[in-house]
C-alpha cells in the first residue's frame, strides 16, 4: 500500500482505497465524471472504472464545488490512480456546465460519462469502444442499465420501462439479438419518443462535440436528452439491452423540481419538433403523450400530500384526466394501469 492509499484509509476509511495505477498512455477514451457532495459514492464509481479491460482511458472528475471533502479524497484518488485529472470549479453551479468543463479538458478520441453516484458493471466499456471502432459512423451509443434506491434495493431494468423502444426492439427483430446493435435511420425519432438513454451508460466520438453540440447551461433540467438529440441528428446511433451500469435514484419529493422538468421537457419538443417531424411525425404525438404521463404523476404524487379531501380529489383527477390522453394520443398497457388505478383512487378514494 502506497502512503497516499495508506492517508486516504486513515482519513476516509478502509471503503474509500483505490487500486493503485501508474498510467502513462495516451488516452483512447476521457471519462467525464461530475461531482458535487458525492463522497459516499465517488469510490464506488471510480472502481467500477479500474474494474473495466480498457486500460488506455483518462479520468475527469470535476468537483463542482463540494463541501464534504470530495476535493481532498480526489487529490490523494489522482495521486494513487494516474489516470485521475481532478479539477476544481468554484463558480459552476450546474452539472451541465461541469460535463462541459469536462468536455474542455477530454483528451480522448472517445467521449463517456459516469456520474458519481452511479458505477459501471464490468465489460461496459470494452464492448461499446469495441462496437465504435467496428462502426466508425455511430455518433453515439448507449446501454441498458438497472435502477436501485439508497437502500441498495432494486427498483427495475430501464428498457423494459419504456414500452415504444421495447416495441421497437422486438419489431426489428434485435430483441434476439446480443451485443451492440446500429438503429439505422430513426435513431433521433425514437428517444424524441422516449429519453431511453442514461447519461453514465453513453459513449459517443469526440468529433461530435463542437462549441454548438453540448450541454444547454441554460436548460435547468432535462440537458442531456438535448445533447443526445443534437447529436443523433447529425448521424445514427447505437444501443444494446445488455445491462451495464447500475443507476442510483436519489429520493426527491420536490414537486417544485417536477414541474420545472416537465417545462424544460416541453422546451426541448418543442426546439426539435421540425427536424423530428422530418424524420417520423408520430414521434411528436408520442412524445406529447410522454409529456402527459409525466404531468399526471405530478399531480398524483401531488395529492399524496394534500390532507384537504377535495384537494386530494382533484389532483387525482387531473391526473386521470392527464393519464386519459396519454393514452388516446399512444396506447399502452403501463398508462393504462396507471389510468385505471386513478378511476379506482376516485371511485374509492383513500382514507388516509
Amino acid at each position: 500500500m502506497i502512503k497516499p492509499q495508506k492517508t486516504i484509509k486513515n482519513t476516509f476509511g478502509a471503503g474509500h482505497i483505490i487500486e493503485y495505477h501508474d498510467g502513462r498512455s495516451e488516452p483512447v477514451v476521457s471519462i467525464i465524471i461530475p461531482t458535487k457532495n458525492c463522497l459516499k459514492f465517488l469510490p464506488i464509481a471510480i472502481k467500477s472504472i479500474q474494474n473495466q479491460s480498457v486500460d488506455e482511458v483518462e479520468v475527469v472528475i470535476i468537483d463542482d464545488g463540494s463541501t464534504d471533502d470530495s476535493w481532498t479524497y480526489l487529490t490523494l484518488a489522482a495521486l494513487c490512480d494516474k489516470r485521475i485529472r481532478a479539477f476544481k470549479i468554484i463558480d459552476g453551479g450546474s452539472v451541465s456546465k461541469a460535463r462541459n468543463f469536462g468536455l474542455d479538458k477530454a483528451q480522448g478520441k472517445y467521449i463517456a460519462f459516469l456520474d458519481a453516484d452511479d458505477y459501471w458493471l464490468p465489460h461496459k466499456l470494452d464492448k461499446q469502444l469495441a462496437f465504435h471502432k467496428k462502426h466508425p459512423e455511430i455518433t453515439l451509443s448507449f446501454c441498458n442499465y438497472v435502477c436501485f434506491n439508497e437502500e441498495n434495493k432494486f427498483i427495475g431494468d430501464c428498457f423494459d420501462y419504456w414500452p415504444l423502444f421495447n416495441k421497437y426492439i422486438k419489431q426489428s427483430n434485435q430483441s434476439k439479438q446480443v451485443g451492440y446493435q446500429v438503429i439505422p435511420k430513426q435513431g433521433a425519432a425514437i428517444i424524441y419518443a422516449e429519453n431511453v438513454i442514461g447519461t453514465s451508460g453513453v459513449l459517443l466520438n469526440k468529433e461530435t462535440i463542437t462549441s454548438s453540440v453540448k450541454f444547454d447551461e441554460k436548460l435547468t433540467s432535462a440537458e442531456d436528452w438535448d445533447l443526445w438529440l443534437k447529436i443523433a441528428l447529425s448521424g445514427p446511433i447505437g444501443f444494446t439491452k445488455s445491462v451495464d451500469l447500475a443507476y442510483l435514484m436519489r429520493a426527491n419529493s420536490e414537486s417544485a423540481n417536477v414541474k420545472l422538468r416537465l417545462l424544460q421537457m416541453r422546451k426541448i419538443m418543442r426546439r426539435y419538433a421540425r427536424d423530428i417531424f422530418n424524420i417520423k411525425p408520430i414521434a411528436l404525438i408520442q412524445s406529447t403523450s410522454r409529456l402527459f404521463v409525466g404531468y399526471a404523476e405530478y399531480h398524483r404524487n401531488t395529492s399524496f400530500s394534500q390532507q384537504q379531501s377535495t384537494l386530494k380529489f382533484t389532483n387525482v383527477l387531473r391526473s386521470c384526466g392527464c393519464h386519459s390522453i396519454a393514452f388516446l394520443l399512444s396506447p399502452s398497457i403501463r398508462v393504462l394501469k396507471a389510468l385505471l388505478s386513478d378511476v379506482k383512487n376516485l371511485i374509492l378514494p383513500s382514507k388516509t
